[in-house]
């Protein structure tokens, strides 16, 4: 079952990285067209792909995305703690009692996955329940949990919530939504930029049409986006309650934690608490209750007592 499951997770990563790769190609090649001046769509595209006209925006464009993926491969750890202050648990090297038992629960839970590795785990301050895992390869991954969720959920919740996060690194769902984060933003900042390019003068149809299609996609690829975040958050949610309630033998404290972390959030607002919008898509539970990219507590718990 997991080697399906991670089969398809690694597919649909490909698939989302070769979607983006098409977009960014497209919107380059729109600028350029308004770049080179073009009489219409159709001659400038032509012009562009057969390097009649060198596409300078176009290959710019590659060449920095890549180098901000690049760039977040190796440095997720610091982009997705930063705002907050942060401690890394390292086994063996716990300090207090809390440690050491955070420590020991992520230890069972690998030994009972039957894992060869362990992820980091970090203990993040936060005045709100949350937690999240990433990483760009088992090796390298991490699972994060904030302070006040430690201090308000029981042992069995805790290792419920650690066995949720550690099911996304089984999955290999954190690799996809790392990607689908750091490209979407890239993306709408291009497009947003490439609006107001080569800005002035009398620009011929095809060039003004170019424009108009920018201007359409500052739209479009919002909405775009937020619904391919939906749908892939939402399936992974499902799935890593799933896999929490099979490590852990019992449904039970996966609802019980979930039931928590809801009402903790419903006494309070913390729409604001968190100044690090990266990490959103990554959460146990998901702060927006409107176009959310998690799915509700009430269908996740149903879920969870059907299964």
């Amino acid at each position: 079952m997991f080697e399906r499951v991670i089969a398809e997770n690694r597919l649909k990563t490909q698939c989302v990285i070769a979607i983006y790769i098409a977009i960014f190609v497209f919107i380059g090649l729109l600028v350029d067209i308004i770049r080179i001046n073009a009489p219409s769509l159709s001659v400038g595209f032509y012009a562009l792909i057969t390097f009649q006209q060198f596409p300078v925006v176009t290959f710019c464009l590659l060449l920095v995305a890549s180098g901000i993926v690049l760039l977040v491969i190796s440095n997720f750890k610091g982009i997705l703690l930063s705002g907050n202050e942060y401690k890394e648990i390292k086994y063996g090297y716990e300090l207090s009692i809390q440690e050491r038992e955070l420590s020991t629960i992520l230890e069972e839970l690998v030994k009972e996955a039957g894992l060869d590795y362990r992820p980091k785990l970090y203990l993040m301050e936060a005045p709100f329940m949350n937690a999240f895992a990433s990483g760009w390869r088992e090796d390298n991954s991490l699972i994060a949990l904030t302070t006040t969720l430690v201090k308000n959920l029981q042992r069995e919740e805790l290792k419920a919530v650690m066995a949720h996060e550690l099911s996304h690194i089984r999955h290999g769902d954190i690799r996809l939504t790392l990607m689908v984060g750091v490209l979407s933003n890239i993306m709408l900042l291009v497009v947003n930029y490439g609006v107001y390019m080569f800005l002035g003068g009398s620009r011929q149809r095809g060039a003004n049409l170019a424009r108009g299609l920018l201007i359409a996609l500052q739209f479009i690829l919002p909405l775009f986006t937020l619904v391919l975040q939906m749908f892939l958050s939402r399936s992974r949610e499902y799935m890593a309650d799933s896999g929490a309630a099979y490590l852990m033998g019992d449904s039970k404290p996966m609802i019980k934690a979930l039931q928590k972390i809801s009402n903790h959030y419903a006494q309070s607002d913390f729409s604001t608490s968190d100044q690090n919008p990266t990490r959103a898509a990554l959460y146990i539970f998901g702060i927006k209750e409107i176009f959310s990219t998690h799915p509700s507590i009430e269908n996740r718990i149903r879920a969870l007592m059907n299964r």
